[in-house]
């Protein structure tokens, strides 16, 4: 935030005057009670991130508060804006080599079971650990 332009500045009158101008036409032919357009909220808000909150607000002749809530409630993190997806799916990457997994078990009395396992076969593991301690019993 550039907290130190003027509001007399040639940049700052050069960026808000379009926008000014739009509010001026809205406000000539608005219904009674009728609210501001997203669309000048937008181009305000916007405004307001670069010259800040309370110039924008006193050029156009909008409350400083609503202003503000528009600026800080559009930059909330986790909050989806206007021209970002709420969702977004994310590929599942595929292995590129198959892999093997060695499980090696031994008992107290010295027996042993050593299990080469491929990719996806991991279902059958736990029945035979089972059956290997189970036997003892």
């Amino acid at each position: 935030m550039t907290a130190n332009i003027n509001t007399k500045s040639e940049p700052f009158l050069s960026k808000i005057e379009p926008v000014h101008r739009q509010l001026q036409a809205w406000r000539r032919t608005r219904k009674h009670r009728e609210r501001i357009p997203d669309s000048l909220w937008k181009a305000m808000t916007e405004l307001a991130g670069v010259f800040g909150v309370s110039r924008v607000s006193q050029a156009m002749g909008v409350e400083y508060h609503g202003l503000k809530e528009r600026v800080h409630g559009s930059k909330q993190p986790g909050r989806p804006s206007d021209n970002q997806p709420a969702f977004v799916e994310l590929p599942v990457p595929v292995p590129t080599h198959q892999s093997e997994c060695l499980v090696e078990l031994e008992d107290r009395l010295g027996a042993k079971m050593t299990l080469r396992l491929g990719p996806g076969s991991g279902a059958e593991v736990l029945a035979l650990v089972q059956a290997f301690w189970r036997r003892q019993s």
